[in-house]
């Protein structure tokens, strides 16, 4: 796991921590583990409180409060809560986003782009985004031994350190 994606998860259970606070001002989260394993909380109503408090208390995406919630239903079932997909989309209201077509950018976009470029370094990253398709970090990684100028066409290696799925 990535530094950054801890800090979320780290952030996500905070938040969910704050939620224990202001709901169950007597317990902790270990608290509320053990009474849901002791079948004393149902944890369906704690589930479908969390996403009502995060819908009223604060302004975000219903993606987020999904992830939100996702992490929350991970940490539970590794604390051995056995939670049911059918019961949690039967008893945990979540709302559902808007889907939002993404376009990618066509030809004259990035050309406009890259003519506005004054910097010759950002213009070479770019160019290299948007021939190859890879991700912002998986560019900035490349290094001159990441070059093969020999081979037609040219092959660049993105070492598996900084893709998404950590494989070459």
């Amino acid at each position: 796991m990535r530094k950054s994606t801890a800090r979320e998860y780290w952030k996500r259970m905070t938040n969910f921590q704050e939620f224990i606070v202001n709901e169950y001002p007597t317990l902790s989260i270990d608290n509320i583990v053990i009474k849901i394993r002791e079948g004393i909380l149902d944890v369906y109503d704690v589930l479908n409180g969390y996403s009502a408090y995060l819908q009223q208390n604060h302004v975000i995406t219903s993606l987020t409060l999904n992830q939100r919630i996702a992490t929350v239903k991970n940490f539970l079932e590794y604390h051995d809560v056995d939670i049911s997909p059918r019961i949690f989309k039967v008893k945990v209201k979540l709302p559902h986003g808007a889907r939002k077509n993404k376009e990618a950018l066509s030809k004259e976009d990035i050309s406009d782009f890259l003519n506005e470029c004054s910097d010759i370094r950002v213009k070479t990253y770019v160019l290299l985004l948007a021939a190859t398709g890879m991700r912002a970090t998986e560019g900035l990684s490349i290094c001159i031994k990441d070059v093969d100028l020999k081979s037609r066409p040219v092959k660049l290696l993105v070492r598996g350190d900084y893709t998404k799925s950590r494989t070459y």
